[in-house]
């Protein structure tokens, strides 16, 4: 727990050794929900998960929602806890957007960037029906009262805050913490105001600062047309028809720097650390390998 200034970010950290990994989850998403893959980095060099403020254990802020808030708020933390770069810096979805944002303030600090099934400044437009889908989960989310959920959680009444958790592949022992910060008022207010953000203010934040990587090592990594979860007729239509969109949108993120490489993540959905990890962890231990052997070769 990191002290920024009045408030609080909570930083998982493993291993040991530079550079170090920030991970930087998607949309709504604590940093726990990458902890299936810290073992395998954390025996490369140092990772860390990042809490944006109101998710997971971090406080909340007044300023949370805007991906620019949350690039600001993760370089106070790691300044505040001693992290030193080069970092590699991995975003997932929308948290893309932060990890763009971050390096356009301290290219110096980051040694490589790996933008996995990144959001895209231009999607909204792009995608028309990704805003009324946002507009569609805040409402639904509001008119769902979080005791009713609690209390059917409680009572062996409803098992969707278990089937959600377990969704996202955790290891075991943080399935419980999981549907906690689920059945949390103060997770939810921020995953509201990310997913308002999302289609207002970051898009915008992220085109005029951070139109560029410049020549800092970048991997996108993009799902695939075919998503496993989708497995009836009508999914499976709708799917490639978001993804011939989305796919030239990804492709499109290579111009941010000289280079970069794209590879796609066969049979995985928009959750390719979750479909793929052993995909993710590879592309990400391969920059910390290139890291470390430019360092040898300059000391």
């Amino acid at each position: 727990m990191v002290d920024i200034g009045g408030r609080r970010i909570h930083l998982w950290t493993a291993g040991t050794g530079s550079p170090t990994v920030v991970i930087v989850p998607g949309l709504g998403e604590p940093g726990l929900n990458w902890s299936a893959l810290l073992p395998e980095l954390a025996a490369e060099s140092s990772v860390v998960l990042y809490d944006r403020a109101g998710l997971g254990w971090s406080d909340p802020s007044p300023w949370a929602g805007s991906a620019l808030s949350a690039a600001r708020d993760l370089r106070r933390a790691l300044d505040g806890a001693g992290i030193a770069p080069p970092y590699v810096l991995v975003g997932h979805s929308a948290g893309g957007y932060i990890v763009r944002l971050f390096a356009a303030e301290q290219p110096d600090a980051v040694a490589a960037v790996v933008l996995v099934d990144s959001s895209h400044p231009e999607q909204v437009q792009r995608l028309p029906r990704s805003r009324v889908s946002m507009a569609l989960s805040i409402l639904r989310s509001r008119l769902t009262p979080l005791a009713l959920r609690r209390l059917a959680f409680d009572t062996g009444w409803s098992e969707q805050a278990r089937r959600e958790a377990d969704a996202r592949r955790l290891p075991s022992e943080f399935v419980s913490t999981r549907i906690a910060f689920d059945l949390s008022d103060r997770q939810r207010r921020t995953a509201l105001r990310e997913m308002a953000a999302a289609v207002t203010i970051s898009p915008v934040q992220v085109r005029r600062r951070a139109a560029s990587l410049w020549a800092i090592p970048l991997t996108v990594v993009s799902s695939s047309r075919d998503d496993p979860l989708c497995t009836d007729a009508t999914a499976i239509a709708e799917r490639r028809r978001f993804y011939s969109v989305w796919h030239p949108l990804q492709v499109d993120l290579l111009r941010l720097s000289s280079n970069a490489v794209h590879v796609v993540a066969e049979r995985a959905g928009h959750q390719v650390h979750r479909h793929r990890p052993d995909l993710v962890v590879g592309l990400i231990v391969d920059h910390i390998r290139r890291v470390q052997a430019k360092a040898r070769m300059t000391s």
